[in-house]
């Protein structure tokens, strides 16, 4: 009987130990690899500068306007915006930063910006299959606040304040 017993928490054990540290199969980001963390910034300009004096640069990236397309125009909260932010991106060995400077038109970026002063506003992963991981997040208590892209990529930002304090961006290349 207690050699019966030994075997059984034995077992148990050993196959408690084959489910722990496993990756859930409901997981809604089962790739696991953070490519970028985005900042929202007063001054994109003077950022970048900052940024590149700090990663010891001779110069900082070029600035580019992000706009929405035709084909994925802007939405924030679900409807049409004409959003455009400045952006810097820092492709460093293991991410890319992201300086993020809103028009002042409604967007996720003007808000944070408004209600949180500037900080880090995101973390992004890239993911195929963008439809399916809106729903999959939505299911789970973390709503999308944009949406938008250009012509061979698009992205949502789901706000994932409240279960995760941030927001998660998901990006989409098209190739």
């Amino acid at each position: 009987m207690k050699n019966s017993l030994i075997l059984i928490l034995v077992s148990s054990f050993f196959m408690l130990g084959l489910t722990v540290g496993k990756n859930k199969s409901n997981a809604l980001i089962p790739e696991k690899e953070m490519v970028q963390v985005g900042i929202i910034v007063e001054n994109v300009e003077k950022s970048a500068r900052n940024w590149a004096e700090f990663l010891g640069l001779e110069n900082p990236p070029a600035i580019s306007v992000a706009r929405g397309s035709e084909l994925n125009p802007t939405q924030y909260n679900g409807k049409p915006s004409n959003a455009t932010a400045k952006l810097a991106f820092f492709n460093l060995d293991n991410i890319t930063i992201e300086l993020i400077e809103p028009d002042g038109e409604p967007s996720t970026w003007q808000e944070f910006l408004d209600t949180k002063g500037e900080g880090i506003h995101h973390i992004a992963f890239n993911v195929k299959g963008m439809e399916t991981y809106i729903e999959n997040f939505t299911d789970h208590g973390i709503p999308m606040i944009q949406h938008g892209g250009w012509d061979t990529g698009e992205y949502s930002y789901m706000d994932g304040s409240e279960k995760l304090a941030l927001i998660i961006e998901l990006l989409e290349h098209y190739n």
